[in-house]
C-alpha cells in the first residue's frame, strides 16, 4: 500500500459522480420536454409513467413532460452548483423512482418485450441515478453551499 491518504473533498467540489448525474439529469429533462412531440409522432408508443400509469395522450405527455423536465433542470442546476436545498429534492426523487417502478410493474405486469437482463440493467441504472445520488448528497451535505453562505461569499468577492 502506498502511504498516500485520500484527501477530503473541498467544499463545493462536485466530483465525477455528481457531475455525471447532473449531466444525465439534463439529458433526462430534454427527453421529458420532448415526450409530447414523441407521443404525437408515435401514438400508442412510449410515454411518461407517473405513479405507475403510462400517460396515454399527447396533451398529458406534453404537460407532465414539461413539469418533470423543469424539475430535472432545477435538480441538475442544484447539483451542478452544489446547493444544499437540492437534498430534499434528491430524497423525494430517490423514493419516487422505485415506487413508480413497482407501481408500474404491479399494474401492468411483465413487459412482453422486456427480458430479465433488460429489467436488471434498467433497475441498476435507475436506482443508481435516483437512490445513489440521494444517498451521496445526504452523506456529503457538509460540502453543499447554503444560500446564506453563497450570498455572503458573493458579497465578499464583489467588494474586493
Amino acid at each position: 500500500m502506498s502511504g498516500a491518504s485520500i484527501a477530503p473533498r473541498s467544499r463545493g467540489s462536485r466530483g465525477i459522480f455528481l457531475t455525471t448525474m447532473a449531466l444525465l439529469l439534463v439529458l433526462l429533462a430534454i427527453s421529458d420536454f420532448a415526450k409530447g412531440i414523441e407521443h404525437a409522432n408515435h401514438l400508442g408508443h412510449g410515454g411518461l409513467v407517473v405513479f405507475g400509469h403510462r400517460l396515454e395522450t399527447t396533451l398529458a405527455n406534453s404537460v407532465f413532460g414539461a413539469l418533470f423536465g423543469s424539475i430535472f433542470l432545477i435538480y441538475a442546476w442544484g447539483i451542478w452548483n452544489m446547493r444544499r436545498w437540492v437534498v430534499p429534492l434528491a430524497v423525494v426523487y430517490a423514493f419516487y423512482v422505485p415506487a413508480n417502478m413497482v407501481l408500474f410493474w404491479s399494474t401492468h405486469g411483465d413487459d412482453p418485450d422486456g427480458s430479465l437482463r433488460f429489467v436488471v440493467v434498467f433497475l441498476a441504472i435507475a436506482l443508481t441515478g435516483s437512490v445513489g445520488t440521494g444517498l451521496h448528497l445526504c452523506y456529503h451535505h457538509d460540502t453543499l453551499a447554503s444560500p446564506r453562505r453563497s450570498l455572503a461569499s458573493r458579497g465578499a468577492s464583489a467588494k474586493s
